[in-house]
């Protein structure tokens, strides 16, 4: 037997043998092996109160559910805070439990009375109002609020209820 053949015969060998193991693993994802810190900031770096931090398409938004201040920032490459916009308390309605962000917008929940908004915000961290949704308008009690691609999850952790919607 000449080496090509042995090749040949090794190759063949190895397709039948790995092929069929490969087919019956599960696929594995490249999963992330470190953390690194990029910035760290002392205690008072950061307004204090801010019971709700929401990613959105221009960054972060920090809301106060007691007095209804927000500001606008992004983080950089650098790991750096960007402020782009603050809003005095007042400049938002109190006590919404829940800030969603979603493609077409911010939806603001308040588990108390069932109440909720809608907004946009543009890439100076102008917020404009939509669409305002009367006490009631929501099931009560959601405690818990995300977004997925196909809508968002609403999520009572004390009785295991849900519901499912969708900002058009």
């Amino acid at each position: 037997m000449n080496i090509s053949n042995a090749i040949a015969n090794k190759s063949r060998w190895l397709a039948l043998v790995l092929v069929p193991l490969a087919l019956a693993l599960p696929a594995q994802q490249v999963q992330a092996q470190s953390f690194t810190t990029l910035r760290s900031w002392q205690a008072g770096s950061f307004g204090t109160g801010w019971s709700t931090v929401a990613e959105t398409p221009v960054g972060l938004f920090f809301y106060n559910a007691q007095n209804g201040a927000a500001a606008v920032g992004r983080i950089d490459p650098s790991g750096n805070y960007i402020n782009i916009r603050d809003y005095p308390a007042g400049a938002f309605a109190t006590g919404w439990s829940s800030i969603v962000s979603t493609p077409n917008g911010l939806l603001f929940y308040n588990a108390q009375t069932g109440a909720g908004a809608i907004g946009t915000l543009n890439s100076a961290g102008i917020f404009t109002h939509l669409v305002t949704y009367a006490p009631g308008a929501f099931t009560l009690g959601w405690n818990r609020a995300t977004y997925t691609p196909n809508g968002i999850l609403f999520y009572n952790a004390n009785n295991g209820a849900a519901s499912t919607g969708r900002v058009n």
